[in-house]
């Protein structure tokens, strides 16, 4: 396999010296795998949802303000 200099130099800055190119890509598949955001089971179900509100089926849908979103995210 090969990468680009410009791609070697970025991953080089994630890490010492000490650490091997193939430690670097290691790390960042583990930290990739292990902090995605949605588990299958979850994307299933949302792209489930996604799927029927496109297709016009609106009952899983409830009307929100901008003020009750402001309160749910802050």
């Amino acid at each position: 396999m090969k990468i680009s200099e410009r791609t070697h130099h970025k991953l080089s800055e994630f890490s010492s010296k000490k650490y091997t190119l193939d430690d670097v890509i290691n790390f960042l598949i583990n930290y990739y795998i292990n902090n995605e955001e949605f588990t299958n089971k979850e994307a299933e179900f949302y792209n489930n949802e996604i799927d029927k509100f496109e297709k016009g089926n609106l009952d899983s849908v409830n009307e929100l303000t901008l003020e009750e979103l402001e309160k749910r995210i802050l």
